[in-house]
């Protein structure tokens, strides 16, 4: 019997080190254990944070396009903008900082990041100075050299911001051919690939890039503007005949109903476009002055025409989806205003400044009508369940009450107050901390009298 109870006694005592121990290890909260006490094991599902963001090789890198294993690439991060490119924030878009939450985030490619043009340049900073009056923060999350499978990878990562629009531009110019390319060679995507046994050799004739001087056709326009387009470069992705081609607007239409999908199960209000290739913006023009255009540009043209048409018929028919429409307001700039130069006169397809304020002109409506004005006034935010917390927007920032007595004590009825939500007045700057009793200065009257009074 002793000898029973001395080896119960042992297996009991054994096995409470052993479940002491796996506590310890795997769950020490349990143990009251302190947190900045206890040590997290770096493994697949637990990355070190910090070694992922500040990547001294990325920052070092001399290369502006850096490789990623779900995105193919992604542009260098804390980039200066000394050499016409950037500025890059530490994700490596083209920001001067990072907001903690965003009204319109813009998700492209370089044609969105906005090669040729300055940062101020840009359509994405264009449409937040269009809807200045509305104080919009607009974040840009566009990289050359993206399609519309990045565009899906960069659609949720959106919506942390909290936006109440995204605007995501697809560019007919080559994303249906690099969206293809990335389906198909990244198993990851393999849920977008239209056909699992496309064959991948059906595609265009790929003439090099840039496109070499037999391969560019100009227009010399009445006004004495000359053109160079690459119309065998942009069929790489036009020329429907091929499977790849038509594969690639497939991936398009289906990265756009996967994102009206999300957007509606986050609340967030999606505007989408499509950008044409410099050579349809000008083939207007082109027609209205009998230019004997060459067959590779007249063919380009056409399948393009007919691609965008098809592929803006199936966003139309998505629920709760703006589509706006740049085609006709490119080409009528380029058709009806010589001393306006919307693209360079050279090969290069991305537009100059002025192209790019005709798209962020163009776009703003569809955005601005979902913008709303800062309030003015008392209001509330919920930073946790039951935890309301009392400001004053005024036009130079927020008030902030050191706490709901204080705010009260002051003369203002809490039963009234308007409960925002941060986005709401995440353009005010806080200015200021409200700790005193003074309703001579603080309450609801003398408030009335120096800020709303005509």
């Amino acid at each position: 019997m002793k000898k029973e109870w001395v080896l119960s006694i042992g297996v009991v005592a054994i096995t409470l080190v052993v479940a002491i121990g796996l506590i310890r290890w795997f769950a020490p909260q349990l143990l009251g254990i302190p947190v900045d006490l206890q040590a997290v094991r770096v493994s697949k599902e637990v990355p070190p944070f910090f070694e992922n963001v500040f990547r001294k090789e990325d920052v070092e890198s001399q290369d502006f396009l850096l490789k990623d294993p779900y995105v193919n690439i992604r542009a260098r991060p804390m980039l200066v903008d000394l050499t016409g490119v950037g500025p890059h924030d530490l994700l490596g878009f083209r920001n001067r900082s990072i907001p903690d939450v965003a009204d319109v985030i813009t998700i492209g490619d370089s044609q969105t990041y906005g090669n040729n043009a300055l940062l101020a340049e840009n359509w994405p900073s264009y449409l937040e100075k269009t809807l200045g009056e509305k104080q919009a923060v607009v974040y840009s999350m566009a990289t050359g050299g993206w399609g519309a499978v990045q565009y899906l990878n960069m659609f949720t990562r959106a919506t942390f911001f909290r936006p109440r629009v995204i605007v995501v531009a697809f560019y007919t110019g080559n994303d249906p051919d690099e969206s293809v390319t990335l389906a198909y060679s990244v198993e990851h995507w393999a849920p977008l690939r239209p056909d699992p046994n496309l064959d991948l050799s059906d595609r265009p004739r790929f003439p090099g890039f840039p496109a070499p001087p037999e391969e560019q056709w100009q227009a010399h326009f009445k006004d004495g503007l000359t053109i160079t387009f690459t119309p065998s470069l942009r069929l790489v992705s036009n020329d429907s005949s091929h499977a790849t081609v038509r594969a690639g607007y497939k991936i398009m239409e289906k990265v756009a109903q996967l994102m009206a999908k999300s957007a509606s199960d986050v609340n967030v209000h999606l505007v989408l476009t499509i950008i044409p290739s410099k050579e349809l913006v000008y083939a207007e023009r082109v027609r209205r002055e009998g230019i004997n255009a060459s067959a590779e540009y007249t063919k380009l043209v056409e399948l393009e025409r007919k691609n965008i048409d098809q592929l803006a018929q199936s966003i139309r028919l998505l629920p709760n989806v703006d589509y706006v429409d740049l085609v006709e307001a490119l080409q009528k700039t380029a058709s009806s205003n010589s001393n306006v130069q919307l693209y360079p006169s050279g090969p290069n397809g991305h537009p100059l400044k002025a192209g790019y304020r005709i798209i962020a002109s163009t776009l703003a409506p569809a955005v601005g009508k979902y913008m709303v004005q800062p309030p003015r006034g008392l209001v509330g935010v919920m930073l946790s369940p039951g935890k309301l917390l009392p400001f004053l927007a005024m036009k130079e920032g927020l008030w902030q009450f050191a706490s709901k007595e204080v705010a009260e004590k002051n003369g203002w009825r809490l039963d009234k107050i308007r409960v925002v939500d941060v986005r709401d007045i995440v353009a005010l700057p806080q200015v200021g901390t409200i700790d005193a009793v003074d309703p001579k200065k603080f309450g609801p009257q003398a408030i009335r009298a120096r800020y709303f009074a005509r």
